[in-house]
Order: C-alpha cells, then sequence, then structure tokens
C-alpha cells in the first residue's frame, strides 16, 4: 500500500515513530520454501513439524528441523515432511525452527537441506532467497578456514554468524544481514538459548505471539490456527521471538509494527485436493462476488477509468486471467490494454497516466511483486487482485482487491482462477456502472455447479496428443486448459487461435491427434465449424465444448447457458480442469503435486 506512518507504544514503554522503508538492495527472492520457527510452552518439534505438513502445498524436495535448548539437534530429510517423523527427537523440546526447500543452490540432497549448522556446531539457520554475492562471501569465508558442508548459497549465513565479533547476537544477526546482496530473509538458533532470531529481507516473514508462545512463518496458513493476529515484517527488520513476548528492531532502535488479522483458514482434509477446489468453485465464486465491495475501491476505479493505458500484469495462470481482463476492458471500456507476462515487463514505456493491475494468488510471486515495485517507481498507480490478504503483493501496490477462493493446496490453480476472472469481471462492469446483478451472478453459479460434474474425457486420451482450440475469449480458456494438462501430466500440448491453426500448426495433426474445441460466441461458429472440419479430415479427433450448439465434432460437451457471454471462460475451463485431473491419475501420477512445481513460484 502507500508508505505510511504509524505511532504506536513500545512494549518497553514510550512512543516511537517510523516510516516504511523498502530494501533498496534487493533484486531477486525465492519463497516456494517454507519457513517455521515456534518457542512456547509446548513441544516445539511437534508445532514446527505441523506447520511443516500445512506448507507442503508450497512444494519442496526436502525438509529439516533444527531444536534447540542445552544442545542444538538437527534432522533433516529428502521428499516429504511426512519422512522427518522417525528422524526427530523424542525428547521434549520448547524452541526449534523449521523449513522445506526448493533446489536452487546444489542439488536435493541431505547435505543441501535446511537447517544449516555454523562450523562448531552452536548455530543453525533456515534461510529464504538468493545470497547474490554468496560466491564472493564464501571465497573469504574459505580463506579463513571454514569447511563448507552443502554447495548452498544459505550456510555462509550460519559461519558468518558463528564468525562475528559484534557485542551481541541481535547486532550479529544485523550486521551479517546487511553483508548480504540480494534477499536473505532467515531465523537461527543457538545452542543453550530457547530464543529465536530473525531477519527480514525480500522474502516475506510473519511473526506472532499468544498466551506465551512466539512464532515465525513465511506462510500465515502454517500459524492461521494458532494465531489471529500476525505481524508482518519489514524489510531490514530484525526479530527476537522468546515466551514472553517478540521485540522488533530496526537500524538498532527497537519499533512497533502493525498486526493485521490473520484471515485465514485451513483447508479441510482432501485425499484430492484438486478435486475439492474444482467443486469448491461455486462457492468460492459466489463468495467472491458478493462480498466485493466496489465502494472502498473507488480511487482505483477512477484511475482505471482514467488511464491513458491499462496493464494486466501476471504470470502462468494468472497471467491468463490477464489474456482475459484485457479483452474484457478492452471492450467495455473502449481503452487500450495489454496483457503482459510479468518477467517480460518493461516500465520504462509506461507513464504516470497508465494504471497496471497486477494478478496473483499468493500474492508472494517474485516476478509479479518485483514488475509492481518498478511500476511504482515510474509513477503508474498499482492495483494487485489477490486471493492472500496481507501478501507482499499487498503491500507493494496502491490497492489490494482480494479475492474469496480461499486457501488453495493442489499446485495447479483452479478454484482461484475461475475467481480472478470472476473478480475481474465485475471490476469492469463496475466501472461503466452496470455492476452484475444478483440474478447474473446466481446464473453463473447454477452454471459453475453444473460444469463440475461435466467430463470430456474420452478413451485412451491420456495416449493421444493432444490440441486446445478457440476463438476470442476461447483462446484464453484454451491456453490457461493446455497448461494444466503441462502441469498435471507431464503432457506436451498446446493452445492454438481457430484461426491460426493452418498457418503451420495443423502439420502436427494426425490419425494420433485429439483436439478440444471451445466454443461460446455464436459470431464465431462459422470459424469454428471450419476450424473442426479441417481438424477431422487429417485424422484428428475432436471433442466440443459448445455453448452455440453442434458444429461437427465427433463429440460435443453442450455447456450451461449464461445470461452473459464474457463469463463464459469463467465456466468453459472447469470441465478441462477435470480432464486434467482424469488425465493425471489414468497416468497414475500425483495431480496435487506435480513435480519441480510450487504453488508459489517466487524465484527469479
Amino acid at each position: 500500500m502507500n508508505e505510511q506512518v504509524f505511532i504506536k507504544s513500545l512494549p518497553c514503554g514510550g512512543d516511537f515513530l517510523y516510516t516504511k522503508e523498502p530494501c533498496t538492495h534487493i533484486l531477486s527472492w525465492c519463497l516456494m520454501c517454507g519457513i517455521v520457527g515456534y518457542t512456547g510452552n509446548r513441544n516445539a518439534i511437534d508445532v514446527v513439524f505441523e506447520g511443516l505438513k500445512t506448507l507442503e502445498y508450497r512444494g519442496y524436495d526436502s525438509a529439516g528441523i533444527a531444536a534447540t535448548g542445552e544442545v542444538l539437534q538437527i534432522a533433516k530429510t529428502l521428499g516429504r515432511v511426512a519422512n522427518l517423523k522417525e528422524k526427530l527427537p523424542s525428547e521434549i523440546v520448547h524452541t526449534a525452527i523449521g523449513h522445506t526447500r526448493w533446489a536452487t543452490h546444489g542439488k536435493p540432497s541431505l547435505c543441501n537441506a535446511h537447517p544449516h549448522l555454523s562450523f562448531d556446531g552452536k548455530i543453525a539457520i533456515v534461510h529464504n532467497g538468493i545470497v547474490e554475492n554468496y560466491a564472493e562471501l564464501k571465497t573469504s569465508l574459505t580463506r579463513q578456514g571454514i569447511r563448507f558442508a552443502s554447495d548452498t548459497d544459505s550456510e555462509i549465513i550460519a559461519h558468518m554468524l558463528a564468525l562475528s565479533n559484534a557485542s551481541d547476537f541481535v547486532q550479529a544477526v544485523f550486521e551479517v544481514a546487511r553483508a548480504l546482496k540480494g534477499s536473505a530473509t532467515f531465523l537461527a538458533v543457538r545452542e543453550g538459548d530457547e530464543k529465536i532470531y530473525c531477519s527480514k529481507c525480500g522474502a516475506s516473514l510473519h511473526v506472532g505471539h499468544k498466551q506465551g508462545e512466539s512464532f515465525a512463518t513465511s506462510d500465515t496458513l502454517a500459524v492461521c490456527d494458532r494465531l489471529d493476529e500476525v505481524i508482518p515484517l519489514e524489510d531490514g527488520d530484525v526479530a527476537v521471538l522468546s515466551r514472553d513476548g517478540i521485540r522488533i528492531f530496526s537500524d538498532g532502535k527497537e519499533v512497533c509494527r502493525k498486526a493485521y488479522k490473520t484471515n485465514r483458514n485451513l483447508p479441510k482434509h482432501s485425499k484430492l485436493y484438486m478435486r475439492s477446489e474444482i467443486d469448491e468453485i461455486p462457492r468460492t465464486v459466489k463468495s467472491t462476488l458478493t462480498e466485493f465491495v466496489p465502494q472502498a475501491h473507488a480511487l482505483s476505479f477512477e484511475k482505471i477509468k482514467n488511464a491513458d493505458r491499462l496493464y494486466f500484469v501476471g504470470c502462468g495462470t494468472a497471467f491468463h486471467a490477464c489474456l482475459f481482463a484485457k479483452r474484457i476492458f478492452s471492450r467495455l471500456l473502449k481503452k487500450t490494454c495489454e496483457a503482459i507476462e510479468a518477467s517480460e515487463l518493461d516500465e520504462t514505456l509506461m507513464s504516470n497516466r497508465d494504471v497496471a493491475v497486477f494478478v496473483t494468488q499468493s500474492g508472494e510471486t517474485a516476478d509479479t511483486v518485483l514488475a509492481a515495485g518498478r511500476c511504482k517507481g515510474v509513477g503508474v498507480y498499482t492495483v494487485a487482485v489477490c486471493n492472500v490478504p496481507n501478501s507482499l503483493i499487498s503491500f507493494t501496490a496502491d490497492d489490494a482487491i482480494y479475492t474469496r477462493a480461499g486457501a488453495e493446496v493442489a499446485v495447479a490453480a483452479t478454484k482461484s482462477y475461475v475467481c480472478q476472472l470472476s473478480l475481474l469481471y465485475q471490476i469492469a462492469r463496475c466501472i461503466t456502472n452496470s455492476p452484475l446483478s444478483a440474478v447474473e451472478t446466481d446464473n453463473l453459479v447454477e452454471g459453475l455447479s453444473l460444469a463440475t460434474n461435466l467430463t470430456p474425457v474420452i478413451e485412451n486420451a491420456e495416449s493421444k496428443n493432444l490440441f486446445f482450440i478457440g476463438k476470442g475469449l476461447d483462446f484464453v480458456t484454451a491456453k490457461e486448459a493446455a497448461l494444466k494438462v503441462k502441469e498435471i501430466t507431464y503432457k506436451m500440448t498446446d493452445a492454438y487461435s481457430a484461426g491460426e491453426l493452418k498457418h503451420g500448426p495443423i502439420a502436427l495433426i494426425d490419425d494420433d491427434s485429439l483436439a478440444f474445441v471451445i466454443a461460446t460466441d455464436e459470431e464465431d461458429k462459422s470459424r469454428i465449424e471450419a476450424t473442426t472440419s479441417e481438424l477431422r479430415s487429417r485424422g484428428a479427433t475432436v471433442v466440443a465444448l459448445s455453448a452455440v450448439g453442434d458444429f461437427g465434432a465427433d463429440k460435443t460437451l453442450h455447456l450451461p447457458a449464461l445470461y452473459d457471454k464474457n463469463l463464459y471462460p469463467a465456466l468453459a475451463i472447469v470441465p478441462l480442469q477435470t480432464l486434467a485431473l482424469e488425465l493425471s491419475l489414468r497416468l497414475g501420477l500425483s495431480p496435487d503435486k506435480p513435480r519441480n512445481l510450487a504453488k508459489s513460484v517466487t524465484v527469479i
């Protein structure tokens, strides 16, 4: 949000005035990793272990826990967090930190798994981020006789803390944090010390205290069942967690930071989260639309209405929501709009007369958050469309508008995408003074309920070469469907515009081809009929998802009728999500946790 000034009372008495200052040297970070820390009256190992299990959805390849009391103990494992159970210390300890790692520096291995120990074995750290000057620092440490046990950039933090000549450990944490370039959010614990020391730079870190227990986490979902409020640390902050409370320091002075409601709930356990989340689409879309308060975003609407250009920025599935928004806002507002992948955004082409809308499920996507920061730097007004309150993007953008999809555990986005489309459309309708009526909302929700039971799967589909075809808004649906199949089946597939198929891609079509053709606009029906004929004449089996009747496909799945054809992308994608899920299961894969992917893609 905009830079703000707060005045709060310190725990030790007196008032402190501070301004929110960005960390100017952050270039990148990695937050796919999960961090959890706890100190309190309960067994810290159990609390941290459960926290890490909650964060499994983020994607990871190894996990570990460091527990401290009279001695410092570490347990690590490759693969799932559950594998840690048999390796954890049996005795009760009251302070522990844990980590799930997504490899960036060094392959997945026990040596590279966090936590990392200092050379003297007395300090353990867990780290989220990428230390850009780690090679230089590692060379310096090696010359001092330090031997490294891992290939990671993170291990240097533990050694540097152990070598520090600072007067106290808080000062040592400050000194080490200042020496690191890039991003380095980390927790540290020491042998014989039941406090947790936290440093935040780049990757998110939230802390909270309640009734003799203190927590730290990179993702509030890990603590939402234990804390009502959390404090998001700011770049440059160092926090000290104890059973008595939390002290936060910035530039060597103790400060108070604003606490926020967690506003999150743990998802109900499911054997197959992706299926459960598809089934939740009608309810979450209704919540998104009915709980949206347009008056709270009047300034943003006015900025969008008067902007020279609108930019919609996102990554992956969120980028496809941006493609949808580009077409909708261009159509309804008669305004020049662009949809840009966050990693490709060039803010030097933008001006303070433009508005940029950043779409991100997690609110932590590195490319998206960094792009928002760069846009603000050139005076562009920024709006975030996000699913997680108080995430990083909400503090970066000038305004944040939330979907109500709830926690989404499966890596492949389903309900969050449909909620994004629904909310973006409602925003456009509100700006043009014609918000969706209750009748239109109910019609969409009813259609989505029917769509969750539609399955366009045919025999041997998993062995076919898959193609997704559409025109206009339906091409956006085709692109998202192709991405879903790639994500959870590992099959090479792609989406093509109906009119472009014959300009090259049709060379790929043969008897082993299975084409899914989406058609929801009556004006495009003749083009779609021609495309379907071209596909079938070259041996492809064609499955139609249609709101315009039959047009010559081998099999037609008739979509429920909607009052507003602009909302069909929100409905038509649902059976294709089910298709991807079914194909993944047929191939014996894990659709909830596909290889190489993470829920919050926050590494650049």
